[in-house]
């Protein structure tokens, strides 16, 4: 599905974008990217990052992520309102409250409240507008105690716009005209006096209301009652309970219904046609504040939310993240310390919780500038190659999305967008048709790439001879850093990291190379996930990795001699 087939209405503050103008720009922008390979939503698993911070609004949260947003002011207008969640709990408990309220009100009542027919309903139009009463008050209360403590343009914005309603002359005259509505229920009919007419037969043929009272009806025995009691106690059930049914609402929800409310409520029309035109000068009043859409507002309080709690929970196990500061998108740089993958990181805590032995999170740094732009990545398998590449990724999306990112400090230029070739397992080895496809797929990318772009490449070009392979994925490394791409490509053509000095001898690169290499115990092969800049391993590894399947060659070689 595409990103825009589904379009969402703004809230009347949008605390993604902040005006109209940047967010027309970006709906703009993500119908251009829409035309580009998007490999690396899948490949960079950004459904599971957007399920880590929005579970509820997930779809919304990838389509927020994908966006890879270039514009600094929308960048930091985010941010910014993330901090000033960060700073207060109670912000976000506040709007949260908020919007329960009105958004029930919005579903259940305010779409009917124009006529209600029964005392029930003028009673649920009366709750409803409390509620919305009561959230402008909330807003009012938490902005006078704390409105020193909101930086963000943003969250400003949002009491801003209730404070103007709570002051606005409409708001005054709907306050004081549901107090004066719930007074008159308060202070009227409480019981009616009923006439009913009965046929010789004794059935009911016609009944009418004789007199109403402020107070409940008590009925005291006569003189007849005490006679037929013979002086015993009066009976306390001679006044009954009404009868109630259940019937289903326009929600399809089951509701309980009062026989008698609907036709007491017709009834006494001389008195309740007051009632309902006080409710419709009340909704008229409401519409004349200007309520917006408050789901927008709701998915876009979740976003905030969930990556405080990202934030924190990532910080309370001793992992750092941090605001990203922009650097202009010409530089192409990024320099990141600290960096670790959140998707690791979420995998890891659920299997911590569930096993004995930990799964380890490491953090690296990694910087891109004119000293290295594009990284060849070798070690041995199962070294975390795989994790650093979507860490980066992660890191310069997140940095987009006007998110925290993974890392202790962070220097990054946006990207125009990210490019990735990640083959999967299935589609290594020597094929011929699997090698056509993916000069294919880097014809593409190659085509539309920019120096502005990002290129994470993971065991690409696998599936011809290793001599081709290597001089393939030469000829496609040279290519992108004559474009000026910041590159990370991970592999295990250690032939290619040998030729990074030839490499860097051509005078047109604008991208120039590095070899880094994932660290390994030389004498007991634990992978140590740290990655650093080194020539590329040669060491076997035939016996660690026999040993990993339990393969014993001596064991084989003594079976075989029927030792």
């Amino acid at each position: 599905m595409k990103r825009d087939e589904i379009e969402f209405t703004p809230p009347m503050v949008d605390l993604l974008y902040p005006d109209e103008e940047s967010f027309k720009r970006m709906k703009k922008r993500r119908a251009q990217l829409d035309l580009l390979p998007d490999s690396y939503v899948s490949n960079l698993e950004i459904e599971r990052l957007a399920e880590m911070i929005c579970p509820r609004s997930q779809f919304r949260a990838v389509n927020l992520l994908r966006q890879l947003c270039d514009d600094e002011r929308i960048i930091n207008y985010r941010c910014d309102i993330l901090e000033d969640f960060m700073r207060d709990p109670r912000l976000a408990s506040t709007i949260k409250r908020m919007i329960e309220i009105m958004t029930q009100n919005d579903r259940r009542s305010m779409y009917k409240l124009s006529e209600p027919d029964t005392f029930t309903q003028l009673d649920d139009a009366i709750q409803a507008f409390q509620g919305f009463i009561d959230c402008m008050e909330l807003m009012h209360e938490y902005y006078q105690k704390n409105s020193g403590k909101l930086l963000s343009e943003g969250v400003r914005k949002l009491f801003g716009w209730f404070e103007e309603r709570y002051n606005d002359k409409h708001f005054k005259k709907l306050e004081s005209e549901i107090a004066e509505l719930r007074e008159k229920l308060q202070k009227g009919i409480r019981a009616v006096t009923v006439a009913i007419n009965l046929d010789e037969r004794l059935v009911p043929v016609s009944a009418g209301i004789l007199d109403f009272y402020e107070q409940p009806f008590e009925l005291k025995p006569s003189l007849l009652d005490r006679i037929i009691y013979h002086g015993a106690k009066f009976p306390t059930n001679v006044v009954k309970s009404l009868k109630h049914k259940y019937t289903e609402n326009e929600f399809g929800e089951e509701a309980l219904v009062n026989t008698a409310d609907e036709q007491l409520f017709d009834e006494l029309s001389y008195l309740t046609e007051a009632y309902v035109e006080s409710i419709d000068s009340a909704l008229k009043e409401y519409e004349k504040i200007g309520l917006e859409e408050m789901f927008a507002l709701s998915y876009q309080l979740e976003f905030y939310v969930g990556a405080v709690s990202m934030i924190d929970l990532c910080r309370s196990l001793g992992l750092e993240m941090c605001r990203p500061v922009l650097l202009p998108s010409g530089e192409r740089r990024m320099s990141v310390k600290g960096l670790f993958d959140p998707i690791y990181f979420n995998e890891s805590r659920i299997w911590n919780v569930r096993h004995a032995d930990k799964k380890q999170v490491v953090v690296n740094d990694i910087s891109f500038d004119d000293e290295g732009r594009f990284y060849i990545l070798t070690g041995a398998n199962n070294g975390g190659k795989t994790t650093f590449l979507r860490a980066v990724g992660l890191c310069q999306v997140m940095a987009q999305a006007g998110l925290y990112v993974p890392a202790g400090s962070c220097e990054i230029s946006l990207a125009d967008y990210i490019y990735t070739h990640f083959p999967k397992e299935e589609q290594t080895g020597i094929n011929a048709s699997r090698f056509t496809t993916e000069i294919k797929e880097f014809k593409t990318i190659s085509d539309t790439i920019t120096d502005r772009s990002l290129l994470l490449m993971n065991e690409s070009i696998q599936s011809t001879t290793p001599t081709e392979c290597v001089d393939t994925a030469e000829a496609l490394v040279r290519i992108f850093s004559l474009i000026g791409v910041r590159g990370l490509f991970a592999t295990h053509l250690i032939d290619l990291a040998r030729r990074v000095d030839d490499l860097n001898t051509d005078p047109d690169i604008r991208s120039r190379f590095v070899s880094i290499i994932v660290e390994v115990d030389e004498q007991t092969g634990e992978r140590r996930y740290k990655i650093r800049q080194g020539e590329p391993q040669t060491t076997g590894r035939s016996a660690e990795i026999f040993a990993q399947f339990g393969i014993d060659p001596d064991e084989v070689r003594r079976r075989i001699k029927g030792e």
